[in-house]
């Protein structure tokens, strides 16, 4: 019931604000363009806080509402300047590890563990999909390598939690994938060529993703 609720809130408003994000794109409003993408990105920020209000807890003192802080601040940023956006989305999901660790802890050290191991070729993957673009970085390569590698953690977390937490966490494996992949095309688009037509399902991974994620916390 309370993740209907949860949809009822905050479907209509996001989907009415990613129509809105592209219609200024378009009409080559950037600026104007960001706050329509932040707001999208918002709507997760305010859904967390009243997720967690109640549940009687305190919405600054869990990491998994500082994750979407964070992500509304990247979008703003990472259009301005890619890499300090890019670092900060790393804050981000470091946030998100946070949480999650502490949600697989439950299940022992085991599944822990398991997500390393998951870990180890989801960031190889992500290497070898950016080789080519690797070798152009330059001193760029570090941040970018080490945002791959919190992004890689987060993604085998979250296919992890289902087993450590409970069935229940599907939406939030699913929703981690949808960021992953999202985070892939971006990072192809920016450092190297994506056709146009491909920004419309990125951005809607993206939000479909963070709409999934903190679909989670209304459990």
């Amino acid at each position: 019931m309370n993740f209907v609720l949860y949809s009822c809130f905050a479907l209509p408003p996001g989907a009415a604000l990613y129509t809105l994000y592209f219609i200024l794109l378009k009409a080559g409003l950037h600026r104007e363009s960001l706050i329509a993408k932040c707001a999208v990105t918002f709507l997760s920020v305010a859904s967390a806080g009243f997720a967690v209000c109640l549940k009687g807890g305190n919405p600054l003192a869990e990491p998994a509402f500082w994750f979407f802080v964070l992500c509304t601040g990247a979008d703003a940023l990472l259009g301005i300047y890619f890499i300090p956006g890019m670092l900060l989305f790393g804050g981000a999901h470091f946030c998100l590890i946070v949480w999650m660790v502490e949600m697989v802890s439950g299940g022992g050290n085991q599944m822990v563990w398991t997500s390393v191991v998951v870990w180890l070729p989801i960031y190889t993957f992500t290497l070898i999909l950016f080789r080519k673009e690797l070798q152009k970085l330059g001193r760029r390569r570090l941040p970018f390598c080490l945002y791959s590698a919190l992004l890689s953690a987060s993604f085998a977390l979250g296919l992890t939690v289902p087993f450590g937490a409970g069935e229940t966490y599907l939406t939030l494996a699913l929703g981690i994938l949808c960021f992953f992949v999202s985070d892939m095309m971006v990072g192809k688009a920016t450092l190297s060529s994506l056709p146009r037509w491909c920004q419309k399902p990125t951005m809607g991974l993206y939000w479909g993703g963070v709409y999934l994620i903190s679909a989670a916390l209304w459990i």
